[in-house]
């Protein structure tokens, strides 16, 4: 069985992921002005953070994980999330605070709903 809420904080991280590379590697963001935040830390540790957070939608997202690791996860995510939202605003990359919103809603629905029994 797959958890919904898992699966969409994955899809918002992936997609997240995308916009945090855009945003490192081109001196001009997705659907924002010219930026001078190209190649910088920040860029940098919003592009990690992102993949990490793709890869925690993952595991929530199945079965078989430990109590423990779970919530380990959903600590570890709910800081990241709130982390890039920050990042992205101080790095003027509405995009990535939208898909961080994705994100947190994903990370809701797997806090507050039960996992399918059949």
């Amino acid at each position: 069985m797959r958890h919904d809420g898992g699966l969409l904080m994955a899809l918002g991280a992936g997609l997240g992921l995308l916009v945090a590379i855009w945003g490192f590697l081109m001196p001009t963001q997705l659907l924002a002005p010219t930026s001078a935040t190209a190649w910088t830390i920040g860029a940098a540790v919003s592009v990690a953070a992102t993949a990490v957070l793709f890869v925690a939608g993952l595991v929530l997202a199945g079965t078989a994980a430990p109590r423990g690791l779970n919530a380990f996860l959903l600590i570890g995510s709910l800081i990241g999330i709130l982390g890039t939202a920050l990042a992205g605003c101080l790095l003027e990359s509405q995009l990535l605070v939208a898909l961080m919103a994705v994100c947190l809603v994903g990370w809701l629905l797997r806090v507050l709903t039960r996992r399918p029994s059949f």
